[in-house]
């Protein structure tokens, strides 16, 4: 780990060569080989040994490092001439959070079958989270099985057309059927996304039952060992709350509940399960009851910045349009139970690696002195890791006219362990990011390979999403799983990071990064960004795309789907 006065001298020599290069905008460079050669892995590591360093604690979401690390990126920015797109003139968007514990003396939740009612036990047969947004609810309601709870009649799927939910107690189970496109399952599987459609219909509130291979692999057991744990969300502005109903009370239960549950119903819960492996199982009222109370601790407003700067575009029309590159600036903080000394969690590929490939990027167009016809928008964003929150804020209250967002890059842990020959991109294949991302890689001799992992949904679990949520074209580049230029395997290097490395002290300075790797990242992404801010027209979903017609409109272009 470099000590401080290291830090200080890196960050100084960093200074330097940006000033230096900032003076010389008068040469342009015109080749490809010219522009490659100007991103610079020193500068890239300088920033990184400066993210990841033990002084900022992990760099966690309201935090003093955190901080530190905000008025970093700042500072370069500035330093960079970009111009503040801020709150008040300056580059922080401060969002305001707050935390919920749930109050565990106070939960409650009781069943009533064959007329007699049980009361039930906090973690032992039930689990409840504590609510920012909807800190309280005390509901009571007969109980209807809904299957999935999902409704999704595009996909041929509906678990609740024609079913009366008015005033009831939905039962239901985790997640979507395996049928689905993985990504859009990840969406239908989501909590968010069900609980909007239940409340919708009438429903006062949930209990949530894990499918036969969720049980497998995680166990209900092993939820009340988290029970008043803290959960963060952002505080909405005042005025800005649009009315839609809200579900106030939520349990998960385990299966020996759900089978109580189901006593006296045409069907038993064991058989529900059984149809739920094939994505089929039928809605029906059930022949019991239930009341669930629960209450939230919270914590006062703080406030953690998004950090936003503008490199302004050179058309005089399209220079009111914006492309958003994102990277998100915080990681997990300091784990006091992490076994061995080191307990901070630096968070050098995820995602000090990301903001730095971010400023290289903004780098190199201030050294060229060239400026694309459309803006660029530089986000670096707060709390990915508590949920995509900071990216959700500034995508849902944007310092910048929502409809003028045209596409959104977004840059995330790329894992700069070798220089590889091939990038995945999420979401490319969805919109007409696609040609733009083959046409920006291939230029280099980079391969561009599919999803090694699909199964995950990683297209759902990244800041570019909530950009997606928007009605936005969003592409995500992670280095790829291919055989290496060094002759590595990246896709081992990879799942190793995954399995070992990630969200764990050891992603730290100690690992051998290729920051030559990342100057090529950077390269990749500038290519991207920079086609879509020249380009005559903006981005436009692929007709018929879930994701557009879900977020964007039914496949037309974005500007007319908002």
């Amino acid at each position: 780990m470099f000590s401080n006065n290291k830090m200080r001298v890196g960050f100084s020599a960093l200074s330097f060569l940006a000033v230096a290069a900032c003076a010389d905008t008068g040469s342009v460079e015109k080749t490809a080989a010219d522009r490659a050669e100007s991103f610079s892995a020193s500068r890239i590591e300088a920033d990184v040994r400066f993210l990841a360093d033990d002084t900022l604690k992990g760099r966690d979401t309201g935090s003093e490092g955190y901080r530190i690390s905000a008025n970093y990126v700042a500072a370069e920015f500035a330093q960079l001439g970009l111009k503040p797109a801020g709150e008040n003139g300056g580059y922080f968007q401060e969002v305001p959070f707050k935390t919920a514990k749930l109050d565990v003396e106070s939960a409650a939740m009781s069943v009533t079958v064959n007329g007699e009612e049980k009361t039930l036990t906090a973690g032992d047969d039930f689990y409840m989270s504590g609510d920012v947004n909807v800190p309280s609810g005390d509901v009571s309601g007969d109980l209807v099985f809904v299957g999935y709870g999902i409704h999704a009649p595009d996909l041929g799927h509906d678990d609740l057309t024609g079913v009366d939910l008015e005033g009831k107690i939905a039962v239901l189970i985790g997640g979507a059927p395996t049928s689905f496109n993985s990504e859009i399952r990840a969406h239908h599987g989501s909590s968010t996304t069900k609980k909007k459609e239940l409340a919708r219909r009438g429903v006062v509130g949930t209990l949530v039952v894990s499918t036969l291979a969720g049980e497998k692999r995680r166990p209900f057991s092993r939820l009340k060992k988290y029970l008043g744990s803290e959960s963060f969300d952002w505080v909405a502005p005042e005025g800005t709350d649009d009315g839609t109903p809200r579900i106030t009370a939520s349990a998960a239960i385990s299966h020996d509940v759900a089978r109580m549950l189901f006593e006296g119903a045409d069907m038993s819960f064991d058989d529900v399960l059984a149809e739920a492996e094939e994505g089929t199982p039928k809605a029906m009222p059930l022949m019991t009851s239930a009341s669930i109370k629960r209450d939230s601790i919270l914590s006062d407003t703080f406030h953690s910045p998004n950090v936003l700067a503008v490199l302004e575009g050179s058309d005089p029309e399209l220079k009111n349009e914006y492309v958003v590159m994102s990277a998100h600036l915080d990681h997990i903080g300091v784990s006091e139970h992490a076994k061995g000394d080191d307990k901070i969690n630096n968070g050098a590929l995820d995602n000090a690696s990301g903001v730095a490939v971010m400023m290289e990027v903004a780098r190199a167009y201030v050294r060229s002195g060239e400026r694309p016809r459309r803006s660029i928008l530089f986000a670096a964003v707060v709390a990915e890791e508590k949920g995509l929150l900071g990216a959700e804020y500034f995508a849902k209250f944007p310092t910048v006219a929502k409809e003028q967002m045209v596409a959104n890059v977004n840059v995330d842990m790329p894992i700069l362990l070798y220089d590889f020959a091939d990038v995945v991109a999420f979401g490319a294949d969805r919109s007409s990011l696609g040609p733009v991302t083959a046409e920006a890689v291939g230029s280099i001799g980079v391969a561009l390979s599919p999803d090694p992992m699909p199964e995950e949904g990683i297209f759902t679990r990244s800041d570019h999403y909530r950009f997606v949520q928007q009605g936005i074209p969003s592409v995500f580049l992670v280095t790829g799983w291919g055989p290496s230029v060094d002759g590595k395997d990246g896709g081992a290097i990879f799942r190793e990071f995954l399995g070992k490395t990630y969200h764990r002290p050891h992603d730290s300075l100690d690992q051998e990064i290729n920051y030559q790797a990342g100057a090529k990242f950077a390269y990749v992404n500038w290519l991207i960004l920079n086609e879509v801010a020249n380009a005559d027209e903006r981005p436009r979903w692929n007709a018929g795309d879930f994701f557009g017609r879900t977020f964007g409109g039914l496949g037309v272009d974005a500007s007319e789907a908002r």
